[in-house]
């Protein structure tokens, strides 16, 4: 019994060394907050994509704005203005009015007027700020109680995601967030009051909703990050939300019948000029620019959260704990290796169960947001990369090392038999001939060894070609014509290029890993997968988008104790607008009338794998694409092919035979170009992989066809 373990353990052996090893890289990575940012970024994008939530018509925001500001004529605006406004406002008997304008010190003329207003209106709540540069609460209010605060709290990416419940003050005492004070006094009215559920865990129930603080063991926060009583914040939306109305047409009284009666009314800033907008999870979108948050508005969606969770069983958001994210990691590193590892017998099966897993990590993590919870996504697919990268590779080179030694034994027997032969010879000339043909047999079978091992590198070529773009992926593609070319020098080559299409954004990958052979192969394999996996997370920030696969190649290339690096150029296409990033070759712009633009890429970025940091060499530049441009990307293998005469072809060459065949189809001036390149060379030996993209705007006049 105990043997036959033994033997399954040895057989499992390289499976539990790729899973642990992964494992506990992306969960020690987590840990040191790696990878915070990017889960954040991909949990972001769960707010853009769920249903629009529904206005909600218990909240009315009234908006300072830079036409609000001339109109006044004055900033701070005067007390009267201010007593004037809230006078208007109070008119249509609200349940409650926040003023988000800090009122410390009085701004004459009407100051007593306004401390008179402050007096009579037992629903009115001003602000003041408790943490950092404390900024006092109005004088009056404070005196009566009629004080929140106004304080938010930003992640490390600079995005409010959590809100402040309770802010512990200097003196001792706590003041209520403004979104949770507001709430309270609109579920006074409704007799809806706070309970008690566990008091040492400070676990609240309200209602229809269960309040359970944010701890440094939840999600990605540490213990850092705590202050004060948080939740993470289930957003609404924007401003447009809730219903709002300018500051002028509320001084101007012209307030729509009933706006604001029995309504929790908030007023606030959204002007530039006041710099009280923020960034949150809307904030996300590298291709479309979006608007800031107002602070008012960031308020008033804690107020939102809190009372449809408490009247309407709407979720609140809670991160799932660091223990429980610990064990995805390592099941889906164990999913991984272990489908990684039938690679080379069922290989339908180990990408059928790859694809599985990502569709597994992304659809439940997305229904776990619809339900209030968050859960990790970027972590458990970065385990899947890793570990079916790291277990296909074991599994192939395994297969090579065996090879190896077949080849090295085989070698060693064909020297002892010679040497053996050779002393016969030496006294028996007539066991010539059975000594020569014992050693032809022999040389038979080290040239089926050599066979065999070829047929292993075969193997890592054709998963090279498996995972190229097929015609079918680019002609589906509207408004653009892409024609790719990929031929290696050797049986495996160093060059990588790679279409991917998401939600109308095109990204084409492509470069050269140094040098030929397995472990070039290996890497570009890699960098195909790291690729894939930042797309479909949905990462657009270039930096970042290449910071990540740097890290990602460069710990590989350490751990294979490789030198290979690569040249790298992620360009992407939305809406008639390229960008380009990464250090490559020189990037070829045509224009409709075939006049050719070449793009330096040197200071873009900087080579994938040669160094661990490379965040301040990345950059990026737009061209606009016109109907019937295009760019062509392509790699060194070009203009370095030599013809018999050691003539280099060059980029010249190049973009005269694309000037030329421009007017045709990116199909036809792919295979213009290469039929040209091919007659330059003749007869003379291919040195290096040779790689070519087209990417060509459709004319509107064959849109419309």
């Amino acid at each position: 019994m105990w043997n036959k373990t033994k033997q399954k353990l040895k057989e499992w052996q390289g499976t539990l060394i790729v899973t642990a090893c992964i494992a506990g890289l992306a969960i020690a990575g987590s840990n040191a907050g790696l990878f915070r940012i990017l889960e954040w970024v991909t949990l972001d994008q769960f707010f853009l994509i769920r249903p629009q939530e529904p206005v909600d018509k218990r909240i009315v925001v009234v908006t300072i704005d830079e036409p609000d500001i001339k109109y006044v004529k004055q900033w701070p605006m005067s007390d009267r203005v201010m007593a004037q406004l809230i006078r208007n406002i109070n008119a249509q008997q609200p349940r409650g009015i926040i003023i988000d304008v800090y009122r410390d010190l009085p701004v004459e003329p009407g100051h007593q007027e306004l401390v008179e207003i402050f007096k009579n209106t037992p629903n009115l709540i001003g602000i003041e700020k408790v943490a950092g540069n404390r900024i006092a609460p109005p004088p009056t209010l404070a005196k009566l109680g009629q004080v929140g605060s106004n304080d938010i709290v930003a992640d490390t990416d600079g995005k409010m995601r959590r809100g402040l419940v309770l802010l512990g003050k200097p003196d001792g005492s706590l003041s209520q967030g403004l979104g949770v004070r507001m709430a309270l006094m609109y579920l006074e009215k409704e007799k809806v009051e706070l309970k008690e559920i566990d008091a040492d865990k400070q676990i609240y129930g309200l209602g229809k909703a269960k309040f359970v603080p944010l701890s440094g063991n939840d999600g990605q926060y540490n213990e850092a990050d705590m202050g004060g009583y948080q939740i993470l914040l289930n957003y609404r939306g924007g401003l447009d939300r809730f219903k709002h109305i300018s500051m002028t047409d509320v001084l101007e009284n012209r307030i729509p019948g009933d706006l604001m009666r029995d309504r929790l009314v908030f007023f606030g800033s959204k002007a530039p000029s006041l710099n009280d907008n923020y960034r949150t999870p809307y904030n996300n979108n590298l291709f479309a620019p979006t608007e800031l948050m107002p602070g008012v508005v960031i308020h008033a969606n804690l107020t939102s959260q809190i009372l449809s969770a408490a009247l309407e069983g709407r979720p609140m958001l809670r991160a799932s704990a660091k223990p429980f994210n610990w064990l995805l990691i390592v099941f889906w590193s164990g999913y991984s290796a272990t489908f990684g590892t039938l690679y080379i017998k069922r290989r339908l099966i180990t990408v059928t169960g790859i694809l599985i897993a990502v569709t597994i990590i992304v659809t439940s993590s997305y229904l776990a947001f619809l339900s209030g919870w968050l859960l990790p996504v970027f972590t458990p697919l970065l385990a899947v990369a890793g570990t079916t990268v790291f277990s296909v590779g074991q599994v192939l080179w395994q297969k090579l090392m065996l090879s190896y030694r077949q080849l090295e034994d085989y070698a060693h027997t064909l020297e002892d038999k010679v040497q053996q032969r050779t002393a016969e010879l030496a006294t028996a000339n007539d066991q010539l001939a059975n000594a020569n043909q014992e050693i032809t047999k022999l040389n038979e079978k080290l040239k089926a060894d050599n066979i065999r091992m070829s047929a292993e590198l075969d193997i890592l070529r054709e998963m090279q070609q498996l995972i190229l773009p097929n015609p079918e992926e680019l002609e589906s593609i509207e408004g653009l014509e892409i024609a790719g070319f990929m031929e290696p020098a050797d049986e495996v080559g160093g060059d990588y290029y790679d279409v991917l299409h998401t939600d109308g954004v095109v990204t084409i990958g492509i470069g050269d890993v140094t040098g030929h052979g397995l472990e070039s192969g290996i890497l570009m394999v890699m960098t195909q997968a790291v690729v894939r996996t930042l797309k479909e997370i949905q990462e657009t920030d270039p930096v970042r988008f290449l910071d990540t696969l740097n890290r990602t190649i460069y710990k590989n290339v350490q751990r294979m104790n490789s030198d290979k690096n690569l040249t790298l150029c992620i360009v992407n296409y939305a809406f008639g607008n390229l960008s380009i990033s990464g250090q490559h070759e020189e990037a070829i712009v045509v224009r409709k009338s075939g006049q050719i633009e070449r793009i330096k890429t040197t200071d873009l970025g900087f080579p994938i794998g040669l160094d661990e940091e490379i965040a301040d060499f990345i950059s990026q530049t737009t061209v606009a694409l016109e109907p019937g441009d295009g760019v062509v990307l392509y790699t060194d293998g070009i203009p370095e092919a030599k013809d018999i005469n050691k003539k280099f072809y060059g980029l010249e060459r190049l973009c005269e035979v694309v000037s030329s065949n421009w007017h045709l189809s990116a199909s036809q001036i792919k295979q213009a170009a290469i039929d040209h390149l091919r007659e330059f060379i003749g007869e003379q030996k291919v040195f290096d992989d040779i790689t070519l993209v087209v990417l060509k705007r459709c004319d509107e006049e064959r849109v419309e066809n």
